[in-house]
């Protein structure tokens, strides 16, 4: 229910009589004299100054509240601030997003935005690109909060609401900061760190991400999985042989059709040879009742249900013991 209907739900029945004939010739005759109506007229000033007080003291709780109304998705553009990769709007959370508010026929969190610089009928977003991209994609309208704010102020409260909602990644969040840097929306590290209220050494990781090249950037799966533990590793190796972390990364990005994880990308550019990797079967009258596994300096033995009663656990046991005593 929106605050105007909330608003007249609350105040029904408050009125302020008129004088009117209809009324006037309705009254009793003992209220039809001058002292009679002055009575009349005190006792409903009283009724009226007293509902007015009380539409006063409702009135009090929508006080600060922003302006919520429904904003056709096509008339909202995102912030020149904003630094969201397309994989953003692929994932499967995104996905499950777009599901719920597709069932609930609209974004029941409202998102904020502000009203778009030379424009009397578009909007600019605060927060809340993945709501508004939902909502375009379905073809419905936004329910959106409405706040005039400078860029500084926009800045502050997207970064902050990310940060709550941990809905930036890593490597999205090192792209604002540079771009706010880059832009002079902050004077410097120092300050951007004292505005946001961000360490400097976890702003620093999340610029070093920002800073590598797209290039290497390109040779992960998606920007979204780098992390910021990574920044210090890749950014060291760039510098130490820059030669071969970019042919490195060129060769990855221009062959996607293997699919490999972020971790074993990081490896391959990082020059960290993968661990050789030995299986073997023990078979025992024809059925595989085992296997032995080498990965890196581990040994796993595994044994097929129902192999070893607990009378061979024991023996097991007994064997390996005195085969490592050995």
């Amino acid at each position: 229910m929106s605050i105007k209907d909330r608003l007249t739900k609350k105040t029904e029945g408050l009125f302020v009589p008129g004088k009117t004939d209809a009324a006037t010739s309705s009254l009793p005759a003992s209220l039809r004299t001058g002292p009679g109506q002055m009575l009349m007229v005190n006792s409903l000033m009283k009724e009226s100054n007293k509902q007015v007080a009380m539409l006063e003291q409702r009135l009090k709780e929508y006080e600060g509240v922003l302006p919520v109304r429904l904003i056709e998705a096509n008339m909202i553009v995102a912030s020149k601030w904003a630094n969201r990769s397309n994989d953003s709007f692929v994932s499967a959370d995104f996905l499950a997003l777009r599901d719920e508010i597709a069932q609930a026929d609209g974004n029941v969190q409202p998102i904020k935005v502000r009203p778009l610089a030379g424009s009397a009928d578009h909007f600019e977003i605060i927060f809340g690109y993945r709501r508004h991209r939902a909502c375009l994609d379905l073809g419905l309208p936004v329910l959106a909060l409405v706040e005039q704010v400078n860029d500084k102020e926009l800045f502050k409260e997207m970064d902050r609401e990310n940060r709550d909602r941990l809905d930036l990644s890593p490597w999205e969040q090192g792209r604002m900061y540079q771009q706010s840097l880059n832009e002079g929306l902050f004077a410097s590290l120092g300050e951007l760190s004292k505005e946001i209220g961000i360490d400097k050494g976890n702003l620093s990781k999340a610029l070093r991400l920002a800073e590598l090249p797209d290039v290497v950037v390109d040779a992960f799966p998606s920007p979204l999985d780098l992390q910021f533990r990574w920044a210090k590793l890749l950014n060291d190796a760039i510098q130490q042989a820059p030669g071969q972390v970019l042919a490195r990364a060129k060769k990855l990005s221009e062959n996607k059709i293997d699919k490999r994880s972020s971790k074993e990308v990081l490896d391959i550019l990082l020059g960290v040879k993968p661990h050789a990797i030995f299986e073997q079967p023990v078979v025992v009258a024809g059925k595989p009742l085992a296997k032995i596994s080498v990965n890196s300096d581990r040994v796993n033995v595994q044994f097929s249900k129902g192999a070893l009663s607990q009378e061979k656990v024991k023996q097991l046991h007994s064997l390996l013991k005195e085969f490592l005593q050995k």
